[in-house]
């Protein structure tokens, strides 16, 4: 009885002197105690900081599946990869806000497993979309065509047409004339008017073919007239980008009229006024020339592709034959065309001049020249001689009498005589 009493009279925790039992005992259970508590308090700690690393990584997730998502639409004119990383993006976001809840999850072993699992999911995956990511934007580099397109329009709209031409593809060089290009550049340029930016970049595209490596732009290009969708394609040639070809679609309120077109066309406003028609004039000194025998000189100063279509000797002999059947060269009494090319490069001149032994004959002169304040060269030259005509007798022909038929021979029937003949038409007579 007073081992009890001495027992509840002492403070729990702490046993009575000499009694070692109750001492041994107290302090087994203390130690239980604390090594059940302990464990306990630094799981739910590991806890805690597992689901706040988790949420914060969750945020991180989220905020790069934003920045992925704003790299998509930023690379949307890439074929292919826009789109992809766009989605990539929307994907990323969602894993991160998938991770932001899983803290409450991992306060169980199961959720814990599912944690590990989804971020070694996620680690492998991300990775699986570096090397995807990577391997497209490799695979489909298509290098920035506005810089390329901007110096072309640039050089067409300042006039730097034939520099333009020269230095551009093989193919373009190939498939069209200098002359038809300068004259279509030129048609636009008056057309839409200067060139002042590039609005937008549609689209842009890169292939491989049998001609090499081309390239293609599509733009919203501001002229001083009207916007228009313009294409320039380019051919990756000699290391650099050279312009394949070129093509502008108008827009409908832009309208051009013929007579427009027709003034474009114009060589003069008056053909026949020799002293404000260049065209005129050139053809008449050539003409007055060829007349005082300054032939070879004529010969020597045309243009190189006359030079090449005839030869100097074959032009000197062809011009003393005019001067022998026509006789000098008086005047041109008329003129039937006097038209030149867009760009006022080529004209051609067609009239009817007069000469001492001929009048009304036709001449047809080309000419060429480099710019506008250039004088017009001889291209091509062409005389029309009149249809020569006998000095026979005015008076009427006389008649021919048919030949007598030769007499029968001995031994021989006569030959039958030949039909009457027939005043019937050739449909009654049995011809068609």
């Amino acid at each position: 009885m007073s081992r009890k009493s001495d027992d509840s009279e002492d403070p729990p925790g702490e046993p009575a002197p000499g009694d070692s039992g109750t001492f041994a005992t107290g302090k087994r259970a203390a130690t239980a105690t604390d090594e059940s508590g302990r464990p306990k308090r630094i799981s739910d700690a590991a806890k805690d900081a597992l689901g706040s690393g988790i949420g914060t990584l969750g945020d991180g997730v989220s905020k790069l599946g934003e920045g992925v998502s704003k790299l998509g639409d930023l690379s949307r004119n890439v074929p292919v990869v826009g789109s992809s990383v766009s989605k990539i993006g929307e994907g990323i976001s969602h894993v991160g806000e998938t991770l932001h809840d899983l803290p409450q999850v991992a306060r169980t072993r199961r959720g814990r497993l599912l944690i590990r699992s989804v971020i070694v999911g996620f680690f492998l995956v991300a990775a699986w979309i570096v090397v995807i990511v990577g391997l497209q934007l490799h695979g489909n580099d298509t290098p920035d065509f506005r810089p390329n397109a901007e110096q072309i329009l640039v050089a067409l709209s300042n006039g730097s047409i034939d520099e333009v031409y020269e230095q551009s593809s093989p193919r373009l060089q190939e498939m069209a004339r200098k002359e038809r290009f300068l004259d279509d550049m030129t048609d636009l340029a008056q057309t839409v008017g200067v060139f002042r930016e590039i609005t937008a970049v549609n689209d842009t595209l890169v292939t491989n073919g049998p001609t090499g490596r081309v390239g293609r732009v599509s733009l919203t290009v501001a002229y001083e007239k009207a916007t228009c969708k313009v294409s320039v394609s380019l051919h990756y040639d000699q290391d650099r980008w050279k312009l394949l070809g070129i093509g502008v679609e108008l827009p409908p309120e832009l309208k051009i009229s013929q007579a427009q077109r027709e003034s474009r066309v114009k060589a003069c406003d008056d053909p026949m006024d020799l002293k404000k028609c260049p065209v005129h004039r050139a053809a008449d000194a050539i003409l007055r020339r060829l007349k005082d025998g300054q032939v070879e000189q004529v010969w020597d100063e045309a243009t190189p592709v006359f030079q090449k279509q005839e030869s100097k000797a074959k032009f000197v002999q062809l011009q003393l034959e005019h001067l022998v059947a026509l006789g000098d060269y008086r005047r041109i009494i008329a003129v039937s065309e006097a038209r030149k090319v867009i760009g006022g490069t080529q004209a051609t001149f067609d009239a009817l001049a007069e000469f001492d032994k001929a009048s009304g004959v036709r001449t047809v002169f080309g000419f060429f020249r480099a710019t506008d304040a250039a004088p017009w060269k001889l291209r091509s030259f062409k005389v029309v001689l009149p249809t020569p005509r006998g000095t026979g007798e005015t008076g009427p022909r006389p008649a021919v009498t048919p030949p007598s038929p030769a007499p029968p021979l001995p031994g021989l029937p006569p030959p039958p005589a030949p039909p009457p003949p027939s005043h019937l038409s050739p449909r009654d007579a049995g011809f068609k």
